[in-house]
């Protein structure tokens, strides 16, 4: 909860009321500097004898100063980003956890069920962030919000927001219930045999649908509120018992890939439960609003519009990433069974390495608004402070690009024995290993440049840039899977694809002046 009223303490005018005693002004001032300088842990130690002069001269002037500014020194410095990165992993690595679990422990029992989980959980997951829109679009209103001074307006974010996440979750289970195993035959139309025990592990997890589409959102309220480490601490507790779970009733049991879906589910509900606790208390804290559901009453339909136009881009966004990612792993049926399990294995291994770019874009988010809010910043001017913000987080997303990527590299090629013992998906594994490198290495740079001009609303442009990129990817894989070419050119299609990214991302920050200065 500290972190919360810390992000809270910074964004309030530090003026004093007018106190009519002296001695009066002199105490509250004290009080007030104590109170700032102890609860913010994003306030840099460097800026901290700076906000204490400007708030003893609060307490020996009669009347506050008017060329104080409303906010001291809140800029986080690259130890403060990276403490809030790591934590941050918690939102993104929450499926992903999942089913790499998933994968290891029905890997371990049935080479057969590893490769359907390729299929099935391609709908689920990619069907779940078709609608990570929400916890995009809920992190930057709800952080600008904040970073006006307006929480009860955050939490009206966060209301709507999960009304439309309950909603969007009902509308897919639904329609991949009806449409699941016509889908899956046609992802499976090289590997019928595929389709029965993917239809098992797709139906189970529908079932919670709703609910983790609506963690999302209480994911997102969390990181905007810079508060990273609670849903790591959720996403700890449910992981562990999604593990105890599988090792139980897909090993012990024998229930297989549906035991795997079982465990999936109900660690899922456990930690929608856990963070709708998380959130709740933060509100009650707060004193936004009383009682303790988290939806208030459904929206007007202006506010409504007004989070919806918001989105819209962003749906389109990740519209396209869906197209792209899916297409892989159809070129990749092409090539049997074998091609499809060290898929399975590498694209679980490549998105669980991307996250942590994923987690930088989200800081970008979490932050960015802050830093304009209180600048001058317009569409041909980018203030000082994000300048120095975006820097840091692009050094930092580097250096975790790189460290990340040699991690995965060495992780598939000399431990792919803990996903299959099946020596020829393991040599295939080994073969397209490189290029999971070369794909991986670029990717926390891309996301951290994405995430910095979603925190600057340049939404129109990454919904043009996007529409480019998927058309050209899309017509790289189709090709590679008319050809029934190896699993190696559909890795090579996505390399592509990342340095394609990179370099249109980071031209449209240097044109923004995101960069452009040194400090």
């Amino acid at each position: 909860m500290l972190p919360l009223l810390a992000s809270l303490a910074v964004l309030v005018p530090l003026a004093p009321p007018r106190l009519e005693d002296a001695d009066s002004r002199v105490n509250f001032a004290h009080e007030q500097r104590q109170c700032h300088l102890r609860a913010c842990p994003y306030l840099h130690v460097s800026a901290r004898p700076r906000a204490a002069a400007v708030l003893s001269s609060l307490a020996r002037s009669p009347n506050p100063p008017d060329d104080i500014p409303p906010r001291v020194a809140d800029e986080a410095s690259t130890t403060d980003l990276a403490r809030f990165i790591l934590p941050t992993l918690a939102g993104w690595l929450s499926s992903e956890v999942m089913s790499v679990v998933d994968t290891a422990v029905v890997g371990s029992s049935s080479a057969a069920e590893l490769a359907a989980l390729g299929p099935a959980t391609m709908l689920t997951d990619s069907g779940a962030y078709l609608f990570f829109w929400l916890n995009i679009a809920t992190t930057n209103l709800f952080a600008s919000n904040l970073a006006q001074g307006q929480p009860e307006d955050a939490y009206d974010v966060l209301s709507d927001a999960l009304y439309v996440a309950l909603a969007c979750g009902l509308l897919l289970a639904t329609a991949l219930s009806l449409g699941g195993v016509p889908a899956l035959s046609s992802i499976c139309k090289h590997t019928p045999v595929l389709v029965p025990a993917a239809n098992k592990y797709l139906s189970i997890r529908l079932l919670g649908m709703p609910a983790f589409i609506a963690g999302m959102v209480l994911q997102a309220a969390c990181l905007a509120a810079k508060d990273s480490t609670s849903p790591l601490v959720v996403l700890v507790v449910a992981g562990a018992l999604n593990l105890v779970l599988d090792l139980w009733l897909v090993n012990g049991m024998g229930l297989g890939i549906g035991g795997a879906a079982i465990a999936t589910l109900f660690s899922q509900l456990v930690q929608v439960a856990l963070l709708a606790v998380v959130v709740q208390r933060k509100r009650a804290a707060l004193g936004v609003r009383s009682g303790w559901a988290l939806i208030g009453k459904p929206p007007p339909p202006k506010r409504l519009m007004t989070f919806l136009a918001f989105a819209g881009p962003i749906f389109l966004v990740l519209l396209g990433k869906i197209s792209c990612y899916n297409a892989m792993t159809l070129a990749a049926t092409s090539g049997g069974v074998v091609a499809l399990a060290a898929h399975q294995v590498m694209v679980s291994v490549f998105f669980f390495g991307c996250k942590f770019g994923d987690a930088v874009s989200q800081t970008a988010q979490a932050f960015l608004p802050s830093c304009m809010s209180d600048e001058a910043t317009t569409a041909s001017r980018i203030g000082p402070r994000a300048q120095r913000l975006s820097r840091r987080l692009l050094k930092l997303s580097t250096l975790l690009g790189g460290f990340i990527s040699l991690l995965a590299f060495g992780f598939i090629t000399r431990c792919s024995r803990v996903f299959t013992t099946d020596l020829a998906v393991m040599q295939t594994i080994v073969s397209a290993s490189p290029l999971l490198f070369v794909a991986l290495v670029a990717h926390a740079t891309t996301m951290c440049s994405e995430g910095l001009l979603l925190g600057a609303r340049q939404l129109q442009y990454l919904a043009r840039a996007y529409a480019f990129n998927v058309a050209l990817f899309l017509t790289g894989v189709y090709v590679v899977a008319r050809r029934a070419a190896t699993l190696n050119m559909v890795w090579c299609a996505l390399a592509i694809f990342q340095y394609v990214r990179l370099v249109q991302f980071l031209s449209r920050v240097r044109t923004l002046g995101m960069v452009r200065t040194t400090g």
